[in-house]
């Protein structure tokens, strides 16, 4: 009797529950909704499909040498306006007999637009096509896998890239324990990895949204795309979390965003004064060995598009306009973005001369320590990438004489009003001095690498000044208000008097072995005022370095 009813209620459990199912679908839904413990959920509500996990370096299958179809050349570009003077030059995307190349030079160029990266790094490295474009940081991330030459360079981005936070942020060393969205392995990676690490600061890729943050570090979430980390963040600030505190992302969500959020988020810094994005054209190795001649005619066009451009944009921007599928106001207002190189920037920047710029090595390796060993495992020599030849053949035949390196600072401010300002960020640097003097030691690597480092610095900033603060420790500052207050007031005004010395100390050797303005360091001595806290004393012996740009 027991089994029999408990049979029966068995089933019309199951029948209930069918009925439920078919005729209230949304009430077993929302109790789905319900399962599970708090931390099984996301802790924000976020779109899932922005965040993507941190994934390793993807891997290229196996090079191949390009084959050129007749006089016809296969070119892969994306949309970016630094890649205008190639276009001006082959009069649009398709095959043309009037193009500079096939007039001067007997080939012609057959362009793709596409936004799909991945996919244009195997079709450069298997010998699809001959030709592509990238920035020097992210070749440096594949640099082991691909088999390419680095013939000129395209370009600066100056403002196409940019950070965006919360309005309380006012410095890169403010996101210490923050979290930002940005793309991986993309320039914005890039970007924020080298500001942190001149701040001090490391970073941690984060696994995804429930991953552990740390609060000594900058913490990474990765989304697909540039347009995707902005999002993500507009989408944490309006729904009134705290999570995500910025993103790195380019033009136009830079302007777009801050306009839309003025009390809300703002733009901590672009890279219209930090030059850090260099657009650069790359060749199958296989392809560039082979044909000498084309190669040369290539930079040769390349560098003629710029002064095209340049002389005559009314004719030839709207070739460019029609390429990129936008119109002529659109384009001319991304150009505002980029500063297309010429040849005597050129030479500058594959040289190892000493220069107002920053160089492709010095960018090159700004990357591979950015990203550090645990990403770019086996570095590449940069000058196993590079081929200066046509750029020297060019100089020699005396092509592009009389032009000068036009790169220059983009001023929105007087100096003493950048000051003003809150740096964009501060780091701690210990010089060695001599012993009770303010004679700074050249003996000392610790020294000689960190002079390089701010003459870099400087190099790759050029709208930027450097205020350095001298500091010493603190030791015996309650030795000597035993002494007296007449006593302890007279050693702090030494203090601060040594520690200006030092600071200044710095900035006379920098000036004496690199080609800097004077007037892009200023100096101060902050004697014991200020110890970090927990230092050692020998720690608290140092030159604080604040990196104030214009914007």
């Amino acid at each position: 009797m027991l089994k029999k009813f408990l049979i029966t209620l068995i089933c019309l459990i199951i029948a209930g529950f069918l009925i439920i199912n078919k005729f209230y679908p949304e009430l077993i839904q929302n109790l789905n909704k319900t399962k599970g413990t708090s931390e099984e959920k996301a802790p924000v509500s976020l779109e899932q499909g922005k965040i993507v996990a941190n994934k390793e370096l993807p891997r290229l299958g196996p090079p191949g040498d390009y084959k050129p179809q007749g006089d016809t050349v296969d070119v892969e570009l994306s949309v970016w306006p630094g890649y205008a003077p190639l276009i001006v030059a082959n009069g649009g995307l398709n095959p043309n007999p009037d193009s500079y190349f096939f007039r001067k030079h007997g080939f012609k160029l057959k362009i793709a637009i596409s936004e799909a990266e991945a996919e244009a790094w195997q079709a450069i490295n298997s010998g699809k096509n001959a030709i592509s474009a990238t920035t020097v940081d992210v070749l440096a991330l594949y640099a082991n896998q691909l088999k390419v030459e680095v013939p000129i360079q395209l370009d600066f981005s100056r403002g196409g890239d940019g950070i965006l936070t919360r309005k309380e942020i006012n410095s890169i060393n403010q996101l210490k324990g923050k979290v930002l969205t940005v793309a991986q392995f993309t320039e914005s990676d890039f970007f924020i990895r080298f500001l942190a690490q001149e701040a001090g600061l490391q970073v941690k890729p984060l696994k995804g949204l429930k991953d552990s943050i740390d609060p000594e570090r900058v913490n990474l979430l990765f989304t697909e795309t540039a347009f995707d980390a902005a999002d993500a963040f507009v989408e944490s600030v309006e729904k009134g979390d705290q999570m995500i505190s910025g993103a790195v992302t380019w033009s136009p969500k830079t302007i777009e965003v801050p306009k839309a959020y003025p009390d809300k988020i703002k733009l901590l810094t672009s890279n219209r004064n930090l030059l850090v994005v260099a657009d650069i054209l790359i060749v199958n190795a296989g392809f560039a060995r082979q044909n000498p001649k084309i190669m040369k005619g290539l930079v040769e066009g390349i560098l003629m598009g710029v002064e095209m451009i340049r002389k005559d944009p009314e004719n030839t921007l709207p070739v460019v306009a029609k390429a990129f599928n936008m119109g002529l106001e659109e384009l001319r207002e991304s150009l505002q973005d980029v500063h297309l190189s010429n040849h005597a920037e050129n030479m500058l920047f594959f040289s190892s001369e000493p220069g107002q710029i920053g160089s492709f090595n010095e960018l090159y390796y700004s990357a591979v320590y950015a990203y550090g060993k645990e990403v770019i495992k086996d570095v590449v020599a940069p000058e196993k990438l590079v081929n200066k030849t046509y750029l020297e053949e060019l100089a020699r035949e005396g092509l592009f004489q009389g032009q000068t390196v036009e790169l220059a600072p983009i001023k929105s401010m007087e100096k003493a009003e950048a000051l003003e300002r809150n740096p964009l960020l501060t780091k701690q640097i210990r010089f060695y001095f001599d012993p009770n003097t303010s004679t700074l030691d050249l003996t000392n690597p610790t020294n000689q690498q960190a002079l390089k480092d701010l003459a870099t610095l400087l190099k790759i900033s050029p709208g930027s000044y450097l205020l350095l603060r001298g500091h010493l420790d603190n030791t015996k500052v309650e030795e000597f208000k035993q002494k007296g207050e007449a006593f302890y007031r007279k050693q702090a005004v030494r203090a601060i008097e040594m520690s200006k010395q030092r600071a200044e100390s710095v900035k006379a050797t920098l000036l004496k072995n690199y080609p800097i303005d004077p007037k892009r360091i200023d100096t101060e001595g902050r004697g014991w005022d200020e110890p970090l806290p927990g230092a050692q004393p020998e720690e608290n012996r140092r030159v604080e370095v604040q990196l104030f740009t214009l914007e």
